[in-house]
């Protein structure tokens, strides 16, 4: 299949990815934060057509920095509004989520991480942290704090533990032992960072160790 072909193909996904999150926030069907990790997750999935799909290294790049602008003029430019992204503290991990998969992407393009690599690292980031902040929302009892970060919960965490371990294993040639090393690596790594920042940390850090790991 053409790259062009991918790429427009990946257009399309993200044009019904919005309109879905515009449904959904239009008749109140789910608050800002869950159309938010909506987004986040749906999302996330792009990176195989993009790793797989598209042949041209250069080529690849074109989703990622799409995002990186089109998610900070939404954030900052009060579009995100129309889909009911308005907490506008939270904007600033929209941006940062793209210019990670994009630095991902570029390790990729020059041989330095293999393509397991790479789409473990975000859908990490997009299906575990995803899941972590939805269960720990509505069923996330047993609150802790780490470093003072923010509040988290058993659940929540236990949720990204469980989705990193599945996606890690189901992704790489690791197997077991190396999966749930990197899950709770990046389980950690999302506890002790910032909000926000752990866009960036949790992907890059947890697709490097899985990479290592790999090789050894």
């Amino acid at each position: 299949m053409e790259s062009w072909i991918v790429i427009a193909m990946c257009g399309l996904y993200v044009c019904l990815e919005a309109f879905a999150a515009y449904i959904l926030h239009k008749f109140h069907l789910v608050k800002s934060e869950g159309i938010r990790k909506f987004i986040h997750i749906a999302t996330s999935f792009l990176i195989f057509p993009v790793i797989y799909g598209i042949k041209e290294p250069e080529l690849r790049y074109v989703g990622p920095l799409f995002f990186v602008f089109f998610n900070a003029i939404a954030s900052y430019g009060g579009m995100g509004k129309i889909i009911g992204l308005s907490e506008e503290k939270r904007h600033i991990g929209l941006v940062v989520y793209p210019l990670s998969v994009l630095f991902l992407v570029f390790l990729y393009n020059k041989g330095y991480m293999s393509a397991e690599s790479v789409s473990s690292g975000v859908m990490i980031m997009g299906l575990g942290d995803g899941m972590a902040a939805l269960v720990g929302t509505k069923w996330g009892k047993h609150k802790y704090k780490v470093l003072k970060v923010g509040e988290k919960s058993v659940e929540g965490t236990f949720s990204m533990f469980m989705a990193s371990f599945l996606v890690v294993y189901a992704i790489s040639p690791g197997g077991v032992v190396i999966s749930l090393f990197v899950a709770l690596f990046s389980s950690l790594v999302e506890n002790i960072s910032p909000s926000g920042v752990d866009n960036a940390t949790v992907p890059i850090l947890s697709s490097l160790l899985l990479e290592v790991l790999c090789r050894l």
